[in-house]
């Protein structure tokens, strides 16, 4: 069987089984196999070997590449349960050594600024809120209606647009209230709430908010570094900086358990890598005082 037709039955399997629960994850799954395929010319499954999944890992870098490797062992592994092939030439590959992702940390002044900087532009102001203070992840900002705000004081992040599919209710903390009552002003049920742009005038540069599509998450990305230019963060500040923001600050209040539904983490395992370093303001305050030359003073030779 060609790998394209391959790639399309092993789809359609993960997705009946359940491995795959949303569009964002299928499109990682497929991006990653149609690489493949194109790199071994739409080969027969049981023709590929270790050299073609090593060459094609070459393309990547770090974690991406310990990503592909996951999911070309996870399609060889149902290609040798179906019968295509009897190895999997991707367990043959060695795994590439885990890395900590460089991670912008924010203190609570600095989330603050952050907030206090989005708020003369609407759309600034919504990304800002809902990061900090509803820990929504890129592709739930994205996929945000209005009616996942119908519930008073909810946020509700249905299967379509949450990780892994798995549902979770946010409550609308105080510092979002207003933020959330303006979306309801302006957003429509099934309208995005951050919509995407399209053409009036390309030659002019015109453009307008359609809020039937999304926004696309380069331009959503450029937005928040912006921003946090704007509010002073000597570090880039990312949607993902946003989220753990809430995490970090949110997990010390509530205790890890709350903060695991809240965040929609699989395992609180996932959480505690949020809390088990102590954050910014902790260490700040830790050491508050200290000085070498009163240390000195206070045991002198």
């Amino acid at each position: 069987m060609k790998l394209t037709h391959a790639i399309e039955a092993f789809i359609a399997d993960y997705r009946a089984e359940g491995r795959i629960n949303s569009a964002h994850t299928e499109l990682a799954y497929r991006a990653k196999l149609v690489r493949l395929a194109a790199a071994t010319g739409d080969a027969d499954a049981s023709r590929v070997g270790p050299a073609d999944v090593k060459a094609v890992l070459s393309r990547w870098e770090g974690n991406s590449r310990r990503q592909a490797h996951a999911i070309y062992r996870s399609f060889f592994d149902w290609s040798m349960t179906e019968g295509l092939r009897e190895t999997n030439p991707a367990a043959m590959v060695r795994r590439t050594r885990a890395r900590a992702p460089a991670v912008t940390r924010l203190t609570r002044a600095e989330a603050v600024a952050v907030l206090e900087a989005s708020a003369p532009v609407r759309r600034d102001r919504w990304v800002a809120h809902l990061g900090i203070c509803a820990g929504l992840r890129s592709q739930e900002l994205r996929g945000l209606r209005g009616r996942h705000l119908a519930r008073p004081g909810w946020i509700w992040v249905d299967p379509s647009i949450a990780k892994g599919g798995r549902e979770r209710w946010v409550p609308v903390l105080a510092d979002l209230r207003m933020v959330v009552a303006e979306m309801l002003t302006l957003v429509g049920v099934d309208e995005h709430v951050l919509a995407g742009r399209r053409w009036l005038d390309p030659e002019h540069g015109v453009q307008r908010e359609d809020p039937a599509a999304r926004v696309a998450a380069s331009t959503l990305y450029r937005q928040v570094v912006s921003l946090g230019q704007r509010a002073g963060v000597a570090q880039r500040v990312t949607p993902h900086t946003l989220r753990r923001a809430f995490a970090e600050h949110v997990a010390r209040a509530a205790g890890l358990r709350v903060a695991q539904e809240l965040l929609g983490h699989v395992s609180v395992e996932t959480t505690t890598l949020y809390t088990e370093r102590p954050s910014l303001d902790e260490l700040a305050i830790s050491v508050q005082g200290f000085s070498f030359y009163a240390q000195e003073a206070r045991n002198p030779r």
